[in-house]
């Protein structure tokens, strides 16, 4: 049935939400003051509508710049790969860090007022600031899509607002390359290093084999900006085909922050700009200047070097694999010492070696999505007085500051960054001290 909606507020899943009565309705692609009429499914208790015309545009709409947003009008409409393109960047902004202290208050049970909550760091760019994007091949068109929202259906893109500029040309040529060199990737992923003026790609196959090694090369001949490719089959080691490490400047625009090693298939910050104020902001909570620092979750060494400059050692933690090698090769020997294996088993190793108690003046970690589960008693045992976790999902930041609490510790500084424009995502970083 067809309603009217008086969008109130956007909802944590991106979509907006208003009420028919005491019924809540989310509808994607509204905004804040919208009034809309969206299709709604019968029935009790909350639901999720479909809009089907906007009747008056509310004050933080925003006309969207991208030909494939926005609800299904044509074959190549309705791309999941933004939800927020319509609505003003301040006000995506309130949401993020309304959405975390939220997070923080429900599950971490950290009252407002408990802690400092400095003001949200905006993304230095709301558009074309991804330097690295996964797509999915569609043979028919020859073209790298994303798919619909809530779909397998490809939308063939013509341009994405999202990546920057090189990503979006490398994705042009990368699709009929593909076609031509006969590889059938399930899912690939591309990178783009604005120092190197290169790309790098990974290619999910069904099977790596001599003749799949033979058309990759192929691809590399056939794009000359790419300058390598990672080649795995589910569950498979990594074949490499060329040079797919690059190189990216730390602090984008300033080459002596330094550069970082990179792949496509080892995790890294799409949004460099956003993330170099990550590392400065998680930094300058820490104040590691002349102390020896235990950093678990080091990954490819995002924090490790910024971390180096300033402490007087890092022991950088992270389970064997190429981000571990890829960190090794950018910061091996000097202040930096490297250790292979599980975060949490060996935060708790060095905490019951002798000496292990007070030896860090401070400890940074930056687990993936599912968060560091038990690391409150680590941190406990090994009496770190400071420490700095920066976290990608706001639900199990909450439940690991809530442990760190009940271990002992106090949230002292909260700092919601926004990596991702144009999406309901938000990253935290959180100061704790004993």
């Amino acid at each position: 049935m067809r309603l009217p909606i008086l969008v109130e507020d956007l909802a944590p899943g991106g979509e907006g939400v208003g009420h028919h009565g005491a019924r809540a309705v989310f509808v994607p692609f509204t905004a804040p003051g919208d009034r809309v009429l969206a299709e709604v499914p019968p029935g009790e208790g909350a639901a999720h509508g479909t809009l089907v015309a906007v009747e008056g545009a509310g004050a933080d709409r925003t006309a969207p710049p991208c030909r494939h947003f926005g609800p299904r009008t044509g074959p190549d409409t309705e791309c999941g790969g933004c939800e927020w393109l319509h609505v003003a960047y301040a006000r995506q902004l309130e949401t993020k860090a309304r959405t975390l202290h939220e997070a923080l208050r429900r599950i971490g049970r950290l009252a407002p007022g408990s802690y400092g909550a400095r003001p949200i760091a905006p993304s230095p760019a709301p558009l074309r600031y991804r330097a690295r994007a996964k797509f999915h091949l569609d043979r028919a068109s020859a073209r790298l899509v994303f798919f619909r929202r809530r779909s397998h259906e490809p939308i063939r893109l013509a341009e994405c607002h999202l990546l920057v500029p090189g990503l979006d040309r490398l994705r042009e040529a990368v699709g009929p390359a593909l076609v031509a060199a006969r590889l059938a990737a399930r899912e690939i992923a591309l990178e783009w290093s604005e120092h190197a003026q290169a790309g790098a790609a990974w290619l999910l196959l069904p099977e790596v084999t001599p003749a799949a090694r033979a058309r990759a090369a192929d691809l590399l001949a056939a794009v000359p900006a790419l300058a390598g490719v990672v080649l795995q089959a589910e569950g498979g080691a990594a074949q490499v085909v060329g040079e797919p490490v690059l190189r990216h400047a730390r602090v984008p625009g300033s080459p002596e922050a330094g550069l970082q090693r990179s792949r496509p298939d080892v995790f890294q910050q799409a949004n460099r700009g956003a993330n170099a104020l990550l590392v400065q902001t998680a930094l300058g909570l820490l104040a590691p200047e002349g102390l020896d620092v235990l950093e678990l979750h080091c990954g490819a060494g995002n924090f490790t070097g910024p971390l180096a400059s300033r402490a007087r050692s890092v022991w950088a933690v992270e389970v064997q694999g190429p981000a571990l090698d890829l960190a090794r090769a950018d910061l091996g020997g000097g202040n930096v010492r490297f250790f292979a294996g599980d975060a949490l088993k060996l935060a708790l190793a060095f905490g019951r070696e002798p000496g292990g108690p007070g030896r860090f003046g401070a400890a940074l970690l930056d687990p993936p999505r599912e968060g560091a589960r038990g690391i409150g008693p680590a941190l406990r045992d090994l009496a770190v007085p400071r420490v700095v976790y920066v976290s990608c999902d706001p639900a199990t930041f909450a439940r690991d500051l809530r442990a760190c609490v009940e271990a002992g510790y106090r949230v002292e500084t909260v700092v919601p960054v926004d990596m991702f424009p144009q999406t309901h995502h938000v990253e935290g970083v959180a100061l704790l001290v004993r």
